[in-house]
């Protein structure tokens, strides 16, 4: 599949580690992600809460560039991005009326079904287990998938919104241990950091401690906004925790580029607020 590749802001910026990451493991992996010229944000946090057109057209201007690239579809990294591409391109090719004027708006073809990926869809279980050759070393791990990977139902990269184990399936055959927690699809604070940091650091605080006493040692995530909230703001968020103790906070794509062989230098972990510890 030629695939075109939505980097977003977020992996661009504070969230470097996930970009390196990605681009890694999928070469190891074998597939080639080609970045959208001239990409723009999805509009993510703020867009669609402000205004409906916006929340389409910034989206639709960036599914237009990867139509002129004659991609079979395009994959990103982050949940909030894939989430707001996903739910764009489903309404535009749900009602021709809305495409019409979504192109207007951002003067381009928006014709034809595309397909809207995260990570998680280009990695298979099945196909991954046979190319790892640096299985990682049974650390017992929590897989926090969030808000934005299932919800609503319609885009989730699970068959089950409820209990999703896509992600547990892909660090399981690198070498960890998937816990069973509660709180896999629960709400971090997200964008709320700065609006609302007291309720972030509640709602983030909420989600170590329940990590920690399932029995994991880390916590492996897949959005940019979830990382940041569970790594550079857990000392705010464990401040509420009594007996919390440090725990890593690890990108799925850092995981799988680790099990394939991907050296860990390439992949900046040193960005990371809570060090990681050695896994291969």
């Amino acid at each position: 599949m030629n695939l075109a590749y939505f980097p977003g802001c977020a992996a661009t910026g504070t969230g470097r580690e996930l970009n390196s990451s990605t681009l890694a493991a999928a070469a190891a992996y074998g597939a080639t992600l080609v970045e959208i010229p001239a990409w723009v944000c999805c509009g993510a946090s703020a867009a669609h809460m402000t205004s409906e057109k916006l929340a389409r057209a910034l989206p639709a201007r960036s599914l237009a560039a990867v139509r002129r690239m004659d991609a079979d579809g395009v994959v990103t990294a982050c949940a909030a991005c894939y989430n707001r591409l996903r739910i764009a391109e489903d309404e535009i090719e749900a009602d021709a009326r809305l495409r019409v004027e979504c192109e207007k708006l951002v003067e381009g073809d928006l014709s034809g079904d595309l397909k809207v990926l995260h990570v998680l869809d280009l990695f298979t279980a099945g196909e991954l287990e046979p190319k790892v050759s640096a299985r990682l070393g049974g650390m017992r791990v929590a897989c926090y998938y969030g808000c934005l990977l299932t919800r609503p139902a319609s885009v989730s990269v699970d068959p089950n919104p409820v209990n999703p184990t896509v992600m547990d399936d892909l660090v399981g055959v690198c070498g960890l241990e998937p816990v069973e927690w509660p709180f896999k699809t629960e709400c971090c604070g997200a964008s709320m950091v700065l609006p609302h940091p007291e309720s972030v650091a509640r709602l983030s605080g909420r989600l170590l401690d329940a990590a920690q006493q399932a029995g994991a040692r880390a916590v492996i995530v897949a959005c940019p906004l979830c990382h940041s909230n569970l790594d550079l703001k857990q000392p705010a968020a464990t401040r509420r925790v009594p007996d919390a103790t440090a725990m890593p906070v690890l990108y799925v794509t850092e995981v799988i580029a680790l099990a394939l062989g991907v050296p860990p230098r390439k992949l900046d972990l040193a960005r990371h607020t809570i060090p990681v510890p050695a896994l291969v």
